[in-house]
C-alpha cells in the first residue's frame, strides 16, 4: 500500500509516498481501505514536531479518514466487512489502508460521500465536546468563536446556531468574513484589521462573553480570557499561534507561548471562570464520549442541522499541495485528500 511519510520535521516537502505491507487489524480492531482523508491543522503541526505525542520521524501522520472496512479483526461485533465507515485515529490515516480499534469507527450515513466522511469526526467531534460537553452553552449565550472559517470553526457555527447562541467570529480576510457571515455568525470579526476584544466590548458592553472557543492561543488567549463574564468558560483545543504559513518559525512560536498568561486557580476561583481544555487524539476511546457524542452529531446530520464543509479536494499524488494550502491559512472548512 501507498502512505504519506513525514520523513522529517520540516514543511510540507519533507512529506514522501512510499510503499508499506497493508495492515492486519489485531484484536478488536478492523482494517479499512481508506476512499477519504480529512485535513486538520493538527497535521501540520504533527508534520512541524510540535503536535503532542508525534511519533519519531518517519511516520504516518493523519487523524481522520473515510473508508470501506475490509478486514474485521476477533472481537469486533459491531461492523463487518464492507460497510462504508468513517473514523478518527491518533496517527496513520495518511495511507490507502488503516488497522485501529473499531471504537473509533462510526458508520457512513447513506446520504453522506466519502469526501464529507472524512470532513466529519474531528470537526463536529470538537464542536460538540467544546460547545455542548465542556461549554455547556445555552440558548441566548454569547460565543466568541477564533478560527470561525476553518473546519471546526463552521462546525461550531452550525451547532452554535442550533442551540441559538449569539456568534462573536474572528478570521483573517475579507473572504473569510463574509462566508462566517453567510453561515449566521452575527458579529463577524477581521482580527487582522480590528482588535477583536475591543470590537467584542464594543457591541456586548459590559455582559462580556459565555463561551470561548480557542484553537489560536497565544496572545489570543489573555485577551479572550478578560472578556469572559461571569460563570463564563473558555475552552482551548489547539495552539495553531506558533504556526506560521511556511516552516516553524522558533522566535515566533517562543514569542506566542510566553504571551500565555499564568492562571492561578485562586485568581478563577475570584473571578467565577472556568479554562476547560481537550485533545480528542489522546483521550482512549473506551470513554463512553466517544459513542454518546457520535450518537448526538449523527442525529443532527440526519436532520439535516450539521452539514460538512469541503472547500478543496486533492488526490493523494498531490498531497503536499493539500499540506501547503491548509497552512497558507487561505483555506476555509475542510480540506480532503482523496485515494482512488
Amino acid at each position: 500500500m501507498r502512505a504519506a511519510v513525514v520523513t522529517r520535521k520540516g514543511g510540507p516537502e519533507v512529506l514522501e509516498i512510499r510503499e508499506f505491507p497493508e495492515p492486519e487489524p489485531g484484536l478488536g480492531q478492523v482494517r479499512v481501505r481508506v476512499k477519504a482523508i480529512g485535513l486538520n491543522f493538527a497535521d501540520v503541526l504533527m508534520r512541524l514536531g510540535v503536535y503532542t505525542g508525534t511519533p519519531a520521524t518517519p511516520f504516518v501522520p493523519g487523524l481522520e479518514f473515510s473508508g470501506v472496512i475490509e478486514k474485521v479483526g476477533d472481537g469486533v461485533d459491531a461492523f463487518r466487512g464492507g460497510e462504508s465507515v468513517m473514523a478518527v485515529t491518533r496517527f496513520g490515516s495518511h495511507a490507502e489502508f488503516v488497522a485501529l480499534d473499531a471504537r473509533r469507527v462510526m458508520r457512513l450515513p447513506a446520504q453522506m460521500s466519502f469526501e464529507e466522511g472524512a470532513a466529519f469526526p474531528v470537526n463536529y467531534l470538537s464542536a460538540h465536546c467544546g460547545l455542548v460537553h465542556l461549554g455547556r452553552t445555552r440558548p441566548g449565550e454569547r460565543l466568541l468563536l477564533h478560527a470561525a472559517a476553518g473546519g471546526v470553526g463552521i462546525a461550531t457555527i452550525q451547532l452554535a446556531r442550533h442551540i441559538g447562541a449569539e456568534i462573536f467570529g474572528t478570521a483573517g480576510s475579507p473572504a473569510k468574513i463574509e462566508l462566517i457571515r453567510s453561515l449566521g455568525v452575527e458579529h463577524a470579526i477581521n482580527y487582522r484589521v480590528d482588535d477583536f476584544a475591543a470590537a467584542v466590548c464594543r457591541i456586548a458592553g459590559q455582559n462580556g462573553i459565555d463561551v470561548v472557543m480557542d484553537s489560536v492561543a497565544g496572545r489570543f488567549f489573555k485577551q479572550g480570557w478578560d472578556l469572559l463574564a461571569p460563570m463564563g468558560r473558555y475552552i482551548i483545543y489547539g495552539m495553531a499561534s506558533v504556526c506560521g504559513t511556511g516552516g516553524l518559525n522558533y522566535l515566533r512560536a517562543a514569542r506566542e507561548w510566553l504571551a500565555l498568561p499564568r492562571i492561578q486557580p485562586l485568581h478563577m476561583v475570584a473571578a467565577n471562570r472556568t479554562l476547560a481544555a481537550f485533545h480528542l487524539g489522546t483521550l482512549d476511546p473506551a470513554h463512553p464520549y466517544f459513542r454518546a457524542a457520535a450518537g448526538e452529531i449523527l442525529e443532527l446530520y440526519g436532520h439535516g442541522v450539521l452539514r460538512p464543509f469541503v472547500s478543496a479536494t486533492f488526490p493523494f499524488e498531490r498531497i503536499r499541495e493539500a499540506h501547503a494550502h491548509l497552512q497558507s491559512r487561505a483555506s476555509t472548512g475542510k480540506v480532503v485528500v482523496t485515494i482512488h
